[in-house]
């Protein structure tokens, strides 16, 4: 039996050999058969990329048990692959687990390069490019007016929750046309449920989480005998039923009086021009959720945080506001005259990217770049955060800068030459987030209320003194990642309210009732 098991491991180990023989860069150093996959951790990936930078270059290849990795940590490197030769690398990781089982194969952002997912990328795009877009502005100012309002009225309220339930709201609104979640406990329920299939999809994503992963041969268990299999067909049965329900009401929505139609609505007729179908759409809209909201909700936690750290730039900001606004709330009408604050959007989503790590591509043929041949089957990471501290483009990178987007003039520059997007947040190529004007509207009429209504200031000690926060304390979902909520929510004072900011008053007791009455974002319903 030791032959056998000796035999076995021999030819493993050559076989393994033979594998790493492959004409990719060279990168850190691992161990016989499981390669880098003990060092590749599981919470803060971008930043041991980044650290494998500084040994390994630009470019670099890791082997996690068989798995091939290229690394791309520079502008020109992640351009030159992930942009000019998308063709090449446009696939995804599988999950056998979510992809399969729990979602049937109806994940866009999951899905391989192919038939279906160009098709549903292309009703993406039909309902929400640069132009589409604008059809919500009014909406997104309506809910950045109810965010603002929640704050001061409630004062005591959780920041990071008042902020998810409002970048939950405008993508709920926009997909399927609904009643804001501030004004509906229906919205607010359903919103929950599809936060808790979203966690469930995540959760299987994650490594070790389903042994399929490990052993694909496991698929061809009977179903009676795996429960795993059991709870992902149940899994995907139930959801579908919700997602399709959701799709159906949106598209026979009213409305709620905002000018704009829903995704589920204004994408009917392209849906049947591309051959989409209804349950494939409403897998769009589902997976356009998750992906609206997380992208936002981080954006905006990291720009709290950089207001609290810089208020140098956040009072840059407001005197612009306040110049181009007055006592009037910003409007994507303002936007060009306010080009110090599309400045600091852009700074903020550069210094702390929401998706540090970005979402992997996955090469779907043998291709070459230099000198190297990337097998096909090669996961392509091109790390966000690496490639935001660039310092051919960016000079003194950990430095928090919004005039580095500017001229001498203090317009808005244009985007850097041979830096393809001045926000890498969305991805690269033929997988670049095709929502993204959406998700910049939403988080550029977000910070554009909280600067006009509040000073975001910190929080003190018991001993009266500044509590300043950790910019590297993250909370790490996988592929996202959060300030600690705990910063905001304890660090964070917000202390005036739209028209008064200006003036120095404080919104508090006793004065409040004043300022909420005067304010116009209050509807009168100040504290009794």
């Amino acid at each position: 039996m030791w032959l056998w098991t000796v035999g076995f491991a021999l030819v493993a180990y050559v076989t393994y050999k033979l594998t790493s023989l492959s004409r990719l860069p060279p990168g850190p150093k691992g161990l016989p058969i499981l390669g880098n996959a003990l060092d590749i951790p599981l919470n803060g990936l971008f930043l041991k990329l980044d650290a494998w930078k500084q040994d390994h270059g630009e470019i670099y290849a890791l082997n996690a048990a068989g798995q091939k990795i290229l690394v791309l940590t520079t502008a020109k490197a992640a351009a030159d692959v992930l942009d000019r030769i998308s063709g090449s690398c446009s696939d995804r990781p599988k999950f056998i687990m979510m992809g399969e089982y729990m979602t049937g194969g109806l994940m866009v952002s999951t899905l391989s390069h192919g038939d279906r997912w160009r098709r549903m990328r292309r009703i993406v795009h039909e309902g929400f490019n640069i132009r589409a877009a604008e059809a919500y502005y009014s909406m997104q100012e309506e809910e950045a007016g109810r965010l603002v309002r929640v704050l001061l009225e409630q004062p005591r309220v959780e920041l990071g929750v008042v902020r998810q339930r409002a970048a939950a709201s405008i993508i709920w609104r926009a997909l399927y046309d609904a009643p804001s979640l501030f004004q509906s406990q229906q919205v607010e329920e359903r919103v929950n449920h599809m936060n808790e299939i979203l966690d469930a999809l995540l959760s299987s994503a994650m490594p070790l989480a389903y042994m399929v992963e490990l052993i694909p041969a496991l698929r061809y268990v009977p179903t009676s005998l795996a429960k795993w299999k059991q709870y992902g067909e149940r899994f995907f049965k139930d959801t579908d039923e919700f997602f399709e329900n959701l799709y159906k009401e949106g598209k026979e929505s009213k409305g709620d009086g905002s000018k704009a139609k829903g995704f589920a609505a204004s994408t009917e007729e392209a849906c049947k021009e591309f051959g989409v179908s209804q349950q494939e759409a409403a897998w769009t809209a589902g997976t356009l959720f998750g992906a609206g909201a997380e992208t936002t909700v981080g954006a905006v936690h990291f720009f709290c945080l950089a207001m609290l750290l810089h208020p140098e730039a956040m009072k840059t900001a407001q005197k612009q506001i306040d110049e181009v606004c007055g006592k009037n709330p910003p409007t994507f009408k303002d936007r060009e005259r306010l080009p110090y604050l599309q400045a600091l959007l852009r700074e903020t989503m550069r210094w702390r990217p929401s998706v540090p790590a970005s979402i992997p591509h996955v090469a779907c043929e043998d291709f070459h770049y230099k000198e190297w041949v990337i097998p096909k089957g090669t996961m392509c990471i091109g790390n966000i955060w690496s490639i935001n501290r660039d310092p051919e483009f960016f000079p003194e990178p950990e430095k928090f800068r919004p005039e580095r987007y500017l001229d001498e003039k203090g317009q808005l520059r244009p985007s850097l030459p041979g830096y393809h997007d001045d926000i890498l947040a969305y991805g690269h190529g033929r997988r670049i987030c095709p929502g993204r004007d959406f998700a910049n509207n939403t988080v550029y009429v977000e910070m554009a209320y909280l600067l006009w209504a509040f000073d975001i200031e910190k929080a003190k000690d018991a001993n009266g003194k500044d509590i300043v926060p950790n910019d590297m304390d993250f909370s790490d979902k996988g592929l996202t990642v959060y300030v600690h909520l705990r910063i905001l929510l304890y660090r964070v004072v917000l202390t005036s309210c739209p028209g008064t900011r200006r003036n120095s008053q404080q919104c508090s007791s006793p004065g409040r009732k004043t300022c909420l009455n005067s304010c116009p974002l209050s509807d009168g319903r100040a504290e009794k």
